[in-house]
């Protein structure tokens, strides 16, 4: 099984042509490691979460596990990213949590914990997605019926040790976390921001402003995961 040169990652193609053959591996490592995992649990409707600071490469990390696990496994795989889950930006900005964007309370853990609830149940569900054009969510956009499926659930809030996540992390049977250096990260949470549209002056100031505390807050909030996924460039 190869990779492809690029990857879907929220509406924008990330470009991983790079990847070295050592890199490569540890990826379809990582695919069987967990569709082991998934069958040793008992199959059905399983929920994993993949938890770190933003630009540690949560998301190509599940674009790369959609893409090999589209090519052959025993389930459906499944990529929820934690963004669909924010609140809309009219009722953030009602509560002044605009500029908060991306912290902990900006997302509706409450709608999250039911959604996985019912996923859990084994009753059809619909979950939203995080539109990168209108930056908001887009309700009922992904439908779930079938009974043995593989929902990996991405986000930096994952691991937070609060209980309204710690209730949500009840219905996961897995928690991986990732994490690279702060330098690293900063380097990656700037470009998608300027890929995104902003300059790279708004891109600097937005991540001083908002992205470095909550990369400061996950690496200091989370609890201790399952399983620490490599930082692609630490592999």
């Amino acid at each position: 099984m190869s990779l492809p040169d690029e990857v879907n990652v929220t509406e924008q193609m990330v470009d991983i042509s790079s990847l070295t053959k050592k890199q490569t591996n540890y990826y379809k490592h990582l695919a069987r490691e967990l569709e082991d995992k998934y069958n040793e649990i008992g199959k059905g409707r399983q929920v994993f979460t993949l938890s770190g600071p933003a630009g540690s490469g949560k998301s190509v990390v599940s674009a790369i596990l959609n893409h090999l696990y589209s090519l052959e496994a025993s389930f459906i795989f499944v990529n929820i990213g934690l963004d669909a889950f924010h609140f809309e930006n009219a009722y953030l900005a009602d509560k002044k949590l605009l500029d908060a964007k991306g912290r902990f309370d900006t997302y509706d853990t409450v709608k999250l914990f039911d959604k996985m609830l019912t996923f859990k149940a084994g009753q059809p569900v619909l979950f939203p997605y995080y539109s990168r054009e209108i930056h908001n969510p887009i309700e009922d956009t992904l439908q779930v019926t079938k009974s043995n499926v593989l929902l990996l659930l991405e986000g930096q809030w994952l691991l937070r040790d609060s209980d309204d996540w710690s209730k949500v992390r009840e219905l996961s049977s897995f928690n991986l976390y990732v994490q690279g250096s702060i330098e690293d990260m900063r380097e990656n949470v700037i470009r998608r921001h300027i890929v995104g549209g902003r300059t790279t002056d708004e891109a600097m100031n937005f991540y001083a402003q908002n992205d470095l505390s909550n990369t400061e807050l996950v690496m200091s909030s989370s609890v201790t995961p399952d399983k620490k996924v490599l930082f692609y460039k630490d592999i």
